[in-house]
């Protein structure tokens, strides 16, 4: 009697993806369950330090944790693909390339910015909801520092201060 092992995907490498396949991984029996980790990025991001890379704080690459490293160790499978449609009567996720057969799935694909009914705020702000976003928004200050102290004279003292003044919408 062969007992086959049952297909576990977890789709997300965010914090609950990447503890979800580890804790998998640890308290699995030898061949029980075939873990599998599909994300669109090669890297986790630490979330919780975006606003360090937005700062210039922190170089942007100490917050990405390429996946290979944080599975080193483990029977976990890293794919990096987007899947773009879901079949849950059939069992299978799709991208463009490939289906992926599961008995099992884990959906961690993450979440996005409320802007709870501040008016404006969507339109017209940065958002520091992902590793992109961070380094947009760091860039972005740094262009306003830089033409603030050198674009112009001291007659555009107005422009200046338009240039240096940030509004915070949220408190995340």
């Amino acid at each position: 009697d062969i007992k086959m092992s049952q297909r576990v995907v977890i789709l997300g490498a965010g914090y609950a993806g990447v503890a979800a396949a580890l804790h998998l991984n640890k308290h699995k029996k030898k061949d029980d369950i075939d873990i599998t980790i599909i994300d669109k990025n090669h890297y986790h991001t630490l979330l919780t330090e975006l606003h360090e890379v937005a700062g210039n704080r922190v170089d942007e690459e100490s917050i990405r944790i390429p996946l290979t490293d944080i599975f080193k160790d483990t029977d976990v499978k890293v794919i990096q693909d987007e899947i773009i449609d879901f079949n849950f009567e059939q069992n299978h996720l799709e991208s463009e390339k490939l289906n992926y057969v599961y008995d099992y799935l884990l959906m961690s694909v993450g979440s996005s910015p409320a802007y709870y009914g501040i008016e404006g705020l969507k339109e017209h702000c940065f958002t520091l909801w992902s590793y992109d976003d961070s380094v947009l928004l760091r860039d972005h200050i740094e262009n306003c520092f830089r033409k603030a102290t050198t674009e112009f004279d001291d007659n555009d003292k107005d422009e200046r201060k338009r240039l240096l003044t940030f509004v915070v919408g949220g408190a995340g």
